[in-house]
């Protein structure tokens, strides 16, 4: 059933000013009452994820690094940034907006795809900041999530996750814990947790923003198909209704028409 879906969106984060690469550990919820406070944190402002050092006013912000979903050959996570070596050969995690998804940057600047078939070929050397000459302001991208409550069955858009500093009036809360986002509905108690949804980057033939979860007509089709992320392949991907899979792209997503989600339209779907 569509609200039994979820995948985990897990970050890390590098800070500019001090040179240092946070871990997942060390992105968690801030407790107010601990002797040693933590001040880098995460939390969603319009739907953006912000990651950020309070500690200094006004605060640094961070640049997230999202986990590809991908294990090198000794079992560590790969995440968007790294540098990585296959067969002797170098290449960076990047993140392509043209097919939202992830990349192998090799150092002739060939491109390869990406997936968690590599994980027994592929090994870690390091990343892009502290192995690396890239800079914050081109590696920094939007990271922009909507969400759904299954308990009130509705769907909340970017603009409803908000910075809970600046609207406290906003019932919904959004953080990272262990890196991990996790968003939820504080007006209930206990708080119901929602299930977030990362936008794609892709616009519909409408201009729409294309989400994960989104169903979608394929062009002068009838064909119907979800958007779906793929760990195998390293990005979304178009899963039709007859089980065939379609890649996806920027410019391919254009042809398409969203017409629904896989929760407030479930019966537009086969349900597994």
């Amino acid at each position: 059933m569509a609200d039994d879906y979820t995948r985990e969106w897990k970050f890390r984060a590098w800070d500019p000013v001090e040179r240092k690469m946070y871990s997942p550990e060390d992105l968690e919820e801030p407790d107010s009452e601990s002797e040693d406070p933590k001040t880098i944190y995460g939390l969603l402002k319009d739907g953006n994820l912000v990651i950020q050092d309070v500690k200094e006013n006004p605060p640094t912000v961070l640049v997230p690094m999202q986990s590809t979903n991908w294990y090198d050959n000794e079992q560590y996570e790969v995440y968007e940034g790294d540098i990585v070596s296959i067969d002797g050969k170098i290449y960076q995690v990047i993140w392509d907006e043209e097919t939202a998804g992830y990349l192998l940057l090799g150092e002739d600047l060939d491109v390869s795809p990406g997936g968690d078939y590599l994980g027994d070929a592929l090994h870690i050397e390091g990343n892009i900041f502290e192995n690396g000459d890239a800079t914050p302001e081109e590696r920094m991208r939007p990271h922009v999530f909507r969400a759904w409550d299954p308990d009130e069955r509705k769907m909340y858009m970017p603009e409803d996750l908000k910075d809970p500093e600046v609207d406290f009036r906003n019932p919904i809360y959004a953080y990272l814990s262990f890196g991990a986002l996790y968003i939820y509905n504080i007006k209930n108690d206990p708080p119901m947790e929602l299930i977030p949804m990362q936008r794609t980057g892709w616009k519909d033939s409408t201009n729409a923003d294309v989400y994960e979860g989104d169903i979608v007509k394929m062009g002068d089709t009838d064909d119907i198909a979800q958007v779906v992320w793929s760990d195998e392949v390293g990005q979304f991907i178009y899963l039709a209704n007859d089980g065939t899979v379609y890649p996806g792209s920027f410019s391919t997503s254009t042809q398409t028409l969203v017409i629904g989600n896989i929760y407030e339209n479930s019966e537009m779907v086969p349900q597994l």
